[in-house]
């Protein structure tokens, strides 16, 4: 590649950065995209820290194949769950040792629903409204949990969706494109 290719190819990516800056402004600003799951939902999360995504993946204690419903991202015991989007808490599950163990929902609107697994402690009652960004609960390792972990997911009319496919308000598209990768190679859940 040529000096004037590599640098043309510079400015093109200094400018496509610039125009990405500006859409994250307007989005953050904007108080119906609020109530869309658009931020990343452990504070301080590191992309490098991405588990197993939405898929067929190996259940870490019965070595079986099974449909993850959501995605797994690592953080230490403690480590603050943020409100991904604007809602109300519509439920709140406890089953200890069993199954997805304390586990929050919270409905937002135009049908997105956004669920919370393996916590530790939950800050929140049921009926509570929620903003974006808000701390709701501490990271766990509670039910079959292999390590301590958030298992994310996004639901959209009752669809299960991918949540790496929201994170458009946090993460620029070099840590989009690592993020997703790294959740489709896991071929191993942590629940």
């Amino acid at each position: 590649m040529t000096a004037s290719k590599v640098k043309n190819a510079e400015t093109l990516l200094v400018e496509q950065n610039t125009k990405i800056e500006a859409i994250k402004n307007v989005l953050r600003s904007n108080p119906t995209v609020k109530s869309i799951p658009s931020i990343l939902p452990v504070k301080g999360l590191d992309v490098s820290q991405t588990g197993a995504g939405v898929g067929k993946r190996i259940h870490p204690f019965f070595k079986t194949s099974v449909e993850h419903t959501g995605l797994d991202l690592l953080a230490s015991l403690g480590a603050q769950v943020v409100a991904t989007a604007d809602g109300v808490v519509q439920d709140i599950t406890k089953t200890g040792d069993k199954g997805r163990g304390n586990v929050l929902t919270i409905a937002h609107q135009n049908g997105y629903i956004t669920k919370y697994a393996h916590l530790g402690d939950i800050l929140v009652r049921k009926g509570q409204p929620v903003k974006q960004g808000a701390i709701v609960a501490r990271v766990g390792n509670s039910g079959l949990s292999f390590a301590p972990h958030l298992h994310y997911e996004v639901l959209h009319n009752g669809d299960i969706m991918d949540p790496v496919d929201y994170f458009f308000a946090d993460l620029s598209p070099e840590e989009y494109r690592e993020m997703k990768v790294i959740a489709m190679s896991s071929g191993q859940s942590l629940d």
